[in-house]
This record gives C-alpha cells, sequence and structure tokens, in this order.
C-alpha cells in the first residue's frame, strides 16, 4: 500500500498540488497497461515522472523500451534508477 505520508516528505507540496489528476490516472493505466508490477514503487519513489505530459512519458517510455530491446520494465524492476533516463531522454 503506498504511504501517502512518505511521499509528501519526498516530493515538494507544489509539485503534488500542481499534478493534473487526470494525467497522472492515464500515465497509471498505461503502466498497468504495459503489465509493470511495480507502480506502487514508481509513485514512492518516481511520482515526478506523473508530471509529464501523458504523451511524452509515453514518447519517453517507447524510445527507453527500444533502447532496451523491448525489456525496460523488466530491466527497470531490477534497477529503478533506470527510470532517471526520463529526465534526459
Amino acid at each position: 500500500m503506498i504511504d501517502v505520508k512518505e511521499i509528501k516528505s519526498k516530493f515538494e507540496k507544489n509539485m503534488i498540488d500542481n499534478m493534473e489528476r487526470e494525467n497522472a490516472q492515464k500515465i497509471l493505466i498505461f503502466l498497468a497497461n504495459q503489465k509493470c508490477n511495480f507502480i506502487e514503487d514508481i509513485v514512492t519513489d518516481y511520482l515526478d515522472l506523473f508530471a509529464f505530459d501523458y504523451n511524452e512519458f509515453v514518447n519517453k517510455y517507447e524510445n527507453l523500451n527500444n533502447k532496451y530491446n523491448g525489456a525496460f520494465l523488466e530491466k527497470t524492476s531490477e534497477d529503478m534508477n533506470l527510470l532517471e533516463e526520463f529526465y534526459y531522454i
């Protein structure tokens, strides 16, 4: 279960307040459709990824998935630091 207190301690209040819920929901659904089994971990540690526009997020995901030969989520489940690449691609 997601610990809201932990999230609030990790991220700036204005980032959380300004996050567009509908956009974040679309990203969550996208990750679920990709069979991501560590969505809670992403929310807890990389909540700011949900601030990306949905289309931009999907494009970045597809580029990273291509870079890792279709195994981006598998590799990320072993090393969540790979999510940092979203900020640079």
